[in-house]
Protein backbone atom coordinates (compact mmCIF):
# COMPACT_ATOMS: atom_id res chain seq x y z
CA UNK A 1 0.00 0.00 0.00
CA UNK A 2 0.84 3.45 -1.01
CA UNK A 3 2.27 5.53 2.46
CA UNK A 4 -0.08 8.49 2.93
CA UNK A 5 1.53 11.49 4.92
CA UNK A 6 -0.18 15.13 6.16
CA UNK A 7 2.05 18.06 5.83
CA UNK A 8 0.01 21.10 7.86
CA UNK A 9 0.57 24.74 5.88
CA UNK A 10 1.95 27.28 7.89
CA UNK A 11 1.40 31.02 8.19
CA UNK A 12 5.03 31.47 7.27
CA UNK A 13 4.24 29.66 3.73
CA UNK A 14 0.88 31.56 2.06
CA UNK A 15 1.48 33.11 -0.97
CA UNK A 16 3.82 30.03 -2.13
CA UNK A 17 2.84 27.48 -4.98
CA UNK A 18 1.59 23.96 -3.71
CA UNK A 19 4.59 22.04 -6.29
CA UNK A 20 7.35 24.68 -4.60
CA UNK A 21 5.95 24.37 -1.01
CA UNK A 22 6.21 20.58 -1.06
CA UNK A 23 9.57 20.45 -2.86
CA UNK A 24 11.06 22.37 0.13
CA UNK A 25 9.03 19.87 2.67
CA UNK A 26 9.90 16.57 0.43
CA UNK A 27 13.34 16.49 -0.22
CA UNK A 28 13.60 12.80 -1.84
CA UNK A 29 11.35 13.79 -4.39
CA UNK A 30 12.01 16.42 -7.01
CA UNK A 31 9.91 19.43 -8.22
CA UNK A 32 9.31 17.94 -11.31
CA UNK A 33 8.37 14.68 -9.73
CA UNK A 34 5.85 16.17 -7.30
CA UNK A 35 4.72 18.12 -10.28
CA UNK A 36 3.11 15.12 -11.84
CA UNK A 37 2.26 13.27 -8.61
CA UNK A 38 0.05 16.31 -8.25
CA UNK A 39 -1.75 15.88 -11.94
CA UNK A 40 -1.79 12.43 -11.04
CA UNK A 41 -4.91 13.37 -8.07
CA UNK A 42 -2.09 12.19 -5.66
CA UNK A 43 -2.21 14.87 -3.72
CA UNK A 44 -5.15 17.08 -1.93
CA UNK A 45 -5.37 19.75 -0.28
CA UNK A 46 -8.57 20.09 2.30
CA UNK A 47 -9.45 17.35 0.78
CA UNK A 48 -9.88 18.44 -3.04
CA UNK A 49 -7.50 17.75 -6.26
CA UNK A 50 -5.54 20.63 -6.84
CA UNK A 51 -2.90 22.33 -9.43
CA UNK A 52 1.06 22.34 -9.15
CA UNK A 53 0.84 26.26 -9.38
CA UNK A 54 -1.96 26.77 -6.39
CA UNK A 55 -1.34 29.40 -3.85
CA UNK A 56 -1.32 28.78 -1.05
CA UNK A 57 -3.52 30.28 1.72
CA UNK A 58 -1.65 29.40 4.84
CA UNK A 59 -3.67 26.85 7.67
CA UNK A 60 -4.44 24.20 4.87
CA UNK A 61 -3.77 20.26 5.61
CA UNK A 62 -2.21 18.11 2.38
CA UNK A 63 -2.18 14.82 1.96
CA UNK A 64 0.22 13.69 -0.25
CA UNK A 65 0.29 9.42 -0.98
CA UNK A 66 3.73 8.85 -1.79
CA UNK A 67 4.45 5.83 -4.63
CA UNK A 68 5.99 2.41 -3.21
CA UNK A 69 8.77 1.31 -4.57
CA UNK A 70 6.98 -0.99 -6.76
CA UNK A 71 4.70 1.58 -8.50
CA UNK A 72 7.22 3.95 -9.17
CA UNK A 73 9.32 3.15 -12.09
CA UNK A 74 8.42 1.97 -14.93
CA UNK A 75 8.95 -1.79 -15.90
CA UNK A 76 11.08 -3.00 -18.67
CA UNK A 77 8.88 -4.65 -21.66
CA UNK A 78 10.44 -6.80 -24.43
CA UNK A 79 8.83 -3.98 -27.08
CA UNK A 80 10.77 -3.54 -30.62
CA UNK A 81 12.97 -0.80 -30.92
CA UNK A 82 15.26 0.55 -34.02
CA UNK A 83 18.05 2.44 -32.43
CA UNK A 84 19.79 4.68 -34.85
CA UNK A 85 22.73 5.43 -32.65
CA UNK A 86 24.06 4.38 -28.53
CA UNK A 87 26.62 4.70 -26.98
CA UNK A 88 27.52 4.53 -23.38
CA UNK A 89 25.79 8.14 -22.51
CA UNK A 90 22.70 8.69 -25.18
CA UNK A 91 20.39 6.20 -27.27
CA UNK A 92 18.98 7.89 -30.74
CA UNK A 93 15.57 6.35 -31.52
CA UNK A 94 13.27 6.36 -34.83
CA UNK A 95 10.73 6.19 -32.37
CA UNK A 96 7.41 4.62 -34.32
CA UNK A 97 3.81 6.06 -35.23
CA UNK A 98 1.25 5.43 -32.07
CA UNK A 99 4.02 4.93 -29.37
CA UNK A 100 3.71 6.80 -26.50
CA UNK A 101 6.99 7.95 -24.96
CA UNK A 102 6.46 7.54 -21.22
CA UNK A 103 4.08 6.31 -18.68
CA UNK A 104 1.61 9.32 -17.76
CA UNK A 105 0.34 7.25 -14.78
CA UNK A 106 2.07 4.52 -12.16
CA UNK A 107 1.38 1.22 -13.78
CA UNK A 108 0.97 2.36 -17.30
CA UNK A 109 3.07 0.18 -20.06
CA UNK A 110 3.75 -0.01 -23.73
CA UNK A 111 5.55 3.23 -23.58
CA UNK A 112 8.86 3.86 -25.41
CA UNK A 113 9.91 4.52 -22.10
CA UNK A 114 9.52 0.62 -21.17
CA UNK A 115 11.33 -0.35 -24.19
CA UNK A 116 14.16 1.42 -23.52
CA UNK A 117 14.59 0.35 -20.06
CA UNK A 118 14.33 -3.25 -21.89
CA UNK A 119 17.10 -3.14 -25.13
CA UNK A 120 19.34 -0.63 -22.86
CA UNK A 121 18.88 -1.42 -18.81
CA UNK A 122 18.48 1.55 -16.38
CA UNK A 123 18.08 5.06 -17.03
CA UNK A 124 18.66 8.13 -15.15
CA UNK A 125 15.52 9.04 -13.06
CA UNK A 126 17.22 12.73 -12.85
CA UNK A 127 14.20 14.47 -14.29
CA UNK A 128 11.02 11.91 -13.43
CA UNK A 129 10.93 8.31 -12.73
CA UNK A 130 7.99 8.06 -15.09
CA UNK A 131 10.33 9.69 -17.79
CA UNK A 132 13.89 8.15 -16.81
CA UNK A 133 16.39 9.44 -19.93
CA UNK A 134 13.96 11.78 -21.60
CA UNK A 135 14.79 15.24 -21.85
CA UNK A 136 12.11 16.10 -24.99
CA UNK A 137 8.79 14.18 -26.32
CA UNK A 138 7.50 13.67 -29.66
CA UNK A 139 3.46 13.19 -29.80
CA UNK A 140 2.33 9.56 -29.73
CA UNK A 141 1.15 9.77 -33.53
CA UNK A 142 4.54 11.75 -34.64
CA UNK A 143 7.11 9.63 -35.63
CA UNK A 144 10.82 9.94 -36.22
CA UNK A 145 14.33 11.22 -34.20
CA UNK A 146 14.43 11.13 -30.30
CA UNK A 147 17.36 11.28 -28.26
CA UNK A 148 17.21 9.81 -24.67
CA UNK A 149 19.49 10.14 -21.82
CA UNK A 150 22.24 7.16 -20.54
CA UNK A 151 23.80 9.17 -17.52
CA UNK A 152 23.09 11.51 -15.40
CA UNK A 153 25.29 14.09 -16.48
CA UNK A 154 24.04 13.77 -20.01
CA UNK A 155 20.31 14.24 -18.74
CA UNK A 156 21.37 17.62 -17.31
CA UNK A 157 23.58 18.40 -20.49
CA UNK A 158 21.00 17.62 -22.77
CA UNK A 159 18.43 19.13 -21.02
CA UNK A 160 20.22 22.46 -21.16
CA UNK A 161 20.81 21.85 -24.92
CA UNK A 162 16.95 22.01 -25.55
CA UNK A 163 16.55 24.84 -23.16
CA UNK A 164 19.21 27.04 -24.93
CA UNK A 165 17.72 26.29 -28.24
CA UNK A 166 21.47 24.71 -29.59
CA UNK A 167 19.31 21.66 -31.12
CA UNK A 168 18.49 21.40 -34.56
CA UNK A 169 15.10 19.53 -35.40
CA UNK A 170 13.63 19.56 -38.55
CA UNK A 171 10.48 18.15 -39.28
CA UNK A 172 8.66 17.16 -42.71
CA UNK A 173 4.68 17.44 -42.63
CA UNK A 174 1.95 16.55 -44.98
CA UNK A 175 -0.37 19.15 -44.98
CA UNK A 176 -4.32 20.01 -46.51
CA UNK A 177 -3.42 22.86 -48.93
CA UNK A 178 0.00 25.12 -48.71
CA UNK A 179 1.18 27.95 -46.53
CA UNK A 180 0.71 31.53 -48.15
CA UNK A 181 4.33 31.90 -49.05
CA UNK A 182 6.82 28.79 -50.39
CA UNK A 183 9.04 29.85 -47.38
CA UNK A 184 8.44 31.56 -44.32
CA UNK A 185 8.45 31.53 -40.57
CA UNK A 186 5.59 31.30 -38.15
CA UNK A 187 5.60 33.89 -35.09
CA UNK A 188 2.42 33.32 -33.42
CA UNK A 189 2.43 32.94 -29.58
CA UNK A 190 1.51 29.29 -28.18
CA UNK A 191 -0.66 28.72 -25.18
CA UNK A 192 -3.39 26.65 -23.21
CA UNK A 193 -6.44 26.94 -24.90
CA UNK A 194 -9.16 28.95 -22.98
CA UNK A 195 -11.81 26.76 -24.62
CA UNK A 196 -9.92 23.40 -24.09
CA UNK A 197 -7.03 23.01 -21.42
CA UNK A 198 -6.45 19.63 -22.85
CA UNK A 199 -4.94 21.50 -26.42
CA UNK A 200 -2.82 24.32 -27.36
CA UNK A 201 -3.53 27.58 -29.32
CA UNK A 202 -2.72 30.98 -30.42
CA UNK A 203 -2.58 33.43 -27.51
CA UNK A 204 -1.64 36.70 -28.42
CA UNK A 205 -2.08 37.34 -24.77
CA UNK A 206 -0.54 35.01 -22.08
CA UNK A 207 1.05 32.92 -24.65
CA UNK A 208 4.91 31.96 -25.00
CA UNK A 209 6.87 33.11 -28.05
CA UNK A 210 7.32 29.88 -30.94
CA UNK A 211 8.97 29.86 -34.10
CA UNK A 212 8.43 28.11 -36.56
CA UNK A 213 10.46 28.14 -39.99
CA UNK A 214 8.62 26.36 -43.39
CA UNK A 215 9.91 25.53 -46.69
CA UNK A 216 7.72 23.92 -49.50
CA UNK A 217 9.41 20.57 -50.70
CA UNK A 218 6.31 19.74 -53.55
CA UNK A 219 2.55 20.26 -54.18
CA UNK A 220 -0.27 18.15 -55.07
CA UNK A 221 -3.58 18.58 -56.24
CA UNK A 222 -4.84 20.20 -52.42
CA UNK A 223 -1.59 18.93 -50.64
CA UNK A 224 1.83 19.56 -49.74
CA UNK A 225 5.14 18.17 -48.31
CA UNK A 226 6.72 21.19 -46.29
CA UNK A 227 10.18 20.96 -44.28
CA UNK A 228 9.83 23.06 -41.55
CA UNK A 229 12.77 23.98 -38.70
CA UNK A 230 11.40 24.48 -34.90
CA UNK A 231 13.51 27.35 -32.85
CA UNK A 232 11.30 26.85 -29.82
CA UNK A 233 9.77 23.86 -28.67
CA UNK A 234 5.88 24.43 -27.71
CA UNK A 235 3.56 21.65 -27.76
CA UNK A 236 1.61 21.04 -30.15
CA UNK A 237 3.51 24.02 -31.95
CA UNK A 238 4.26 22.95 -35.36
CA UNK A 239 0.33 21.38 -34.99
CA UNK A 240 -1.14 24.81 -34.06
CA UNK A 241 1.09 27.37 -36.24
CA UNK A 242 0.21 25.25 -39.92
CA UNK A 243 -3.39 25.05 -38.77
CA UNK A 244 -3.46 29.11 -38.18
CA UNK A 245 -1.40 29.62 -41.58
CA UNK A 246 -4.21 27.53 -43.12
CA UNK A 247 -2.75 24.51 -44.04
CA UNK A 248 -3.04 21.80 -41.22
CA UNK A 249 -1.54 19.11 -41.01
CA UNK A 250 -3.01 15.95 -42.49
CA UNK A 251 -4.88 13.35 -40.24
CA UNK A 252 -4.52 15.81 -37.24
CA UNK A 253 -7.79 14.86 -35.56
CA UNK A 254 -7.64 18.24 -33.50
CA UNK A 255 -5.75 20.84 -35.07
CA UNK A 256 -6.70 20.13 -38.79
CA UNK A 257 -10.13 18.35 -38.80
CA UNK A 258 -13.36 19.89 -40.38
CA UNK A 259 -16.86 18.97 -39.05
CA UNK A 260 -17.96 15.47 -40.67
CA UNK A 261 -14.24 15.63 -42.10
CA UNK A 262 -13.08 11.56 -42.19
CA UNK A 263 -9.97 10.64 -43.11
CA UNK A 264 -9.96 6.87 -44.11
CA UNK A 265 -7.09 6.89 -46.00
CA UNK A 266 -4.71 8.39 -43.69
CA UNK A 267 -3.86 6.49 -40.53
CA UNK A 268 -2.58 9.08 -38.32
CA UNK A 269 -1.28 12.81 -38.54
CA UNK A 270 1.38 13.13 -41.37
CA UNK A 271 3.82 14.40 -39.12
CA UNK A 272 7.74 13.15 -39.06
CA UNK A 273 10.57 14.36 -37.11
CA UNK A 274 13.22 14.25 -40.25
CA UNK A 275 16.63 15.03 -38.36
CA UNK A 276 17.98 15.70 -34.80
CA UNK A 277 21.05 17.41 -34.55
CA UNK A 278 22.81 18.00 -30.98
CA UNK A 279 26.37 18.39 -29.36
CA UNK A 280 27.36 15.35 -27.76
CA UNK A 281 27.17 15.55 -24.06
CA UNK A 282 30.51 13.48 -23.31
CA UNK A 283 32.86 14.24 -26.11
CA UNK A 284 31.63 17.32 -27.17
CA UNK A 285 31.60 16.36 -31.04
CA UNK A 286 28.22 17.83 -32.94
CA UNK A 287 26.17 15.07 -34.44
CA UNK A 288 23.17 14.74 -36.31
CA UNK A 289 20.73 11.61 -37.12
CA UNK A 290 17.96 11.45 -39.99
CA UNK A 291 15.02 9.32 -39.71
CA UNK A 292 13.64 8.05 -43.33
CA UNK A 293 10.30 8.64 -43.98
CA UNK A 294 7.69 5.52 -42.24
CA UNK A 295 5.91 3.60 -44.94
CA UNK A 296 2.44 4.64 -44.09
CA UNK A 297 3.51 8.63 -44.79
CA UNK A 298 5.38 7.34 -47.48
CA UNK A 299 2.06 5.14 -49.16
CA UNK A 300 -0.07 8.58 -48.20
CA UNK A 301 2.35 10.45 -50.43
CA UNK A 302 2.56 7.85 -52.88
CA UNK A 303 -0.98 7.54 -53.38
CA UNK A 304 -1.92 11.64 -53.75
CA UNK A 305 1.16 11.95 -56.18
CA UNK A 306 -1.55 10.16 -58.00
CA UNK A 307 -4.36 11.62 -57.61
Amino acid sequence: MAEIVEIPVGAESAGLRLDIFLASRLEDLSRSRLKLMIEAGAVRVEGAAAKPGRRLAGGERIAVQLPGPEEESPRPEPLPLELLYRDESIAVINKPPGLLVHPVRRGQGGTLVNALLYHLGSLPETGSPLRPGIVHRLDRDTSGVMIAARTGPAYLDLVQQFRDRTVEKEYLALVRGRPPREAGECLFPIGRSPKQRTTMAVRYAGGRPARTIYRLEEEFAGYSLLRLVIKTGRTHQIRVHLSRLGCPVLGDPVYGKKRGEKYALVPRQMLHAHCLGITHPAVRRRMKWTAPIPGDMEEVISRIRRL
